[in-house]
């Protein structure tokens, strides 16, 4: 079998210390603001994640998470937005880490 080949489509695939940063950031930021719903949330949970009950409480959750990724995007600027939303979309659907 080719070297490459197999190098390529067989090895270990252990992420680089920038993506673990990046993942460690996003999972941050996932708890965070899902901690932030639970305070302010009234409505029903729903694959885990409380929901607003009104339009007051989702102001404040999307307020909030609004904030908590701009200072997220400001604390990792090695990072574009991008990248990082791509990242906390994934620990989203990961869920928490134990």
């Amino acid at each position: 079998m080719n070297t490459a080949f197999a190098n390529l489509y067989q090895s270990d695939f252990t992420p680089t210390e920038s993506e673990r940063r990046l993942a460690a950031a996003a999972e941050q930021y996932v708890a965070e603001t899902e901690a932030y719903d639970r305070i302010v949330c009234t409505g029903p949970i729903v694959k885990g994640s409380i929901m607003p009950a009104n339009s007051h409480e989702r102001g404040l959750v999307n307020r909030n998470a609004a904030r908590a990724f701009d200072h997220l995007c400001t604390q990792h600027p090695e990072f574009t937005r991008q990248q990082i939303l791509r990242e906390v979309s994934r620990a989203d659907i990961r869920g928490p880490s134990n």
